[in-house]
């Protein structure tokens, strides 16, 4: 039997991280990992350029976590994202803010880097890696080290920490593995579920305007009738869903059957009314596609919805019939009925997870067992798109580090 003060169990970031400043404090630490590479999903962060953060305050982070955001706030002021600007740059791989987003990736715009830079620190501060090792077991002895067992070999720790993400992208090793570790050390998990997902719709008529996108428009998600949230955001048609900020942030609320109502000209229903009834007394002759321009609607999408409504779109405003008019006002609350939200394979992180309420978010300690930790994606939380799920990674991986070596 082999013995260490840490066994974290999942090398994603927010594992990486607590192993790394652990073992840099005097501490034997066993980082095991079932891929034959650590971070392979961190691979894929930020198409590959890897959004570690985003600018901002810590208020404004707490507004990107739903609601976990009481949760995450000590983790987030433990290591705040001017701290992983900071510990990037002391290790020679400097951050470069994109002004436009807010988003922060490595200056070499590749996760690679990052990665490699992770893995330098785990091997300088002595951590043990175990790749390609699948866990049987996980028990507690009499003594109340915990028990993990490989390939039947037992490997014995004082400390836990359950690293092993979320369920998306299981292609990359995240399936799931620590919800099974969670439920044998009597946690219970909040059913996980797609987040970060694209939205699929009921007759999707916009495959042909793949690629347009619409800017800060509100979004509101409604329910047997029922406003059950609201967001602003920037929407993306692709080829089969609606996708962009806006919705893929959105995702972590939405069901089948649910109804979105998109405002795609940025004004009330009564105030685009009102411009229009204004605009065919001052402009009678003004098409109905110019007139729809004025609100910075694509030109694309302005054909193909007065196509599907079969409204000509050199038609004078001042002939438009009262039935054209009541068609063209949806588009202050143009809805569309969920069939689906994307699944695992393409959502890029899990809602759901352990349970927030079993765990101690001043120190991320189980309340049910001492010197067992849960940290990242594991958990019940899922961020908005933009680093603020690898930023809530390395946090609450390093405020389990604070606890652990105290």
């Amino acid at each position: 039997m082999k013995y260490y003060d840490l066994i974290v169990i999942g090398a994603g970031p927010s594992g990486i991280f607590c192993s790394i400043n652990t073992a840099y404090s005097n501490k034997k630490v066993l980082l095991v990992e079932k891929n034959n590479k650590i971070g392979k999903k961190l691979l894929i962060a930020g198409h590959g350029k890897c959004n570690l953060t985003n600018i901002g305050d810590i208020k404004s982070f707490l507004t990107k976590y739903g609601t976990a955001n009481k949760f995450i706030k000590t983790s987030l002021n433990s290591f705040k994202p001017k701290d992983m600007i900071d510990w990037f740059e002391k290790h020679n791989l400097p951050l470069t803010l994109i002004e436009e987003t807010g988003k922060y990736f490595p200056h070499t715009m590749k996760s690679l880097d990052v990665v490699n830079l992770l893995e330098k620190e785990l091997k300088e501060s002595g951590v043990e890696i175990l790749l390609n090792s699948f866990i049987s077991n996980i028990s507690i002895d009499k003594n109340n080290n915990y028990l993990i067992e490989i390939e039947n070999e037992i490997f014995n720790t004082k400390s836990l920490v359950i690293s092993t993400g979320g369920a998306s992208f299981p292609a990359t090793g995240t399936t799931g593995d620590g919800y099974k570790y969670a439920r044998q050390l009597d946690h219970t998990v909040i059913h996980p579920k797609p987040a970060l997902a694209p939205i699929y719709v009921d007759n999707y008529n916009f495959t042909e305007l793949s690629g347009i996108s619409f800017k800060k428009v509100t979004i509101k998600l409604f329910r047997n009738n029922s406003l059950i949230a609201e967001n602003i955001g920037d929407i993306l048609f692709t080829h089969h869903n609606l996708s962009g900020p806006g919705i893929i942030d959105f995702s972590r609320y939405v069901l089948k059957g649910d109804i979105l109502k998109i405002n795609l000209i940025h004004v009330s229903r009564e105030v685009f009314e009102n411009n229009f009834l204004k605009e065919i007394n001052l402009n009678g002759k003004k098409t109905i596609k110019n007139f729809l321009l004025s609100f910075t609607i694509p030109e694309r999408f302005i054909k193909r919805f007065l196509e599907l409504n079969s409204i000509i779109e050199n038609k004078k405003i001042s002939e438009i019939s009262k039935l054209e008019r009541t068609i063209i006002c949806t588009l202050s609350q143009y809805e569309f009925k969920v069939t689906r939200v994307g699944d695992f394979s393409i959502a890029m992180a899990t809602a759901g997870g352990v349970n927030l309420d079993e765990i101690n978010s001043k120190t991320m300690e189980s309340k049910l067992h001492k010197n067992l930790y849960f940290v990242g994606e594991v958990l019940n939380i899922d961020g908005d798109t933009g680093g603020y799920n690898v930023q809530a990674a390395f946090s609450t991986g390093y405020l389990a580090f604070k606890n652990i070596v105290k």
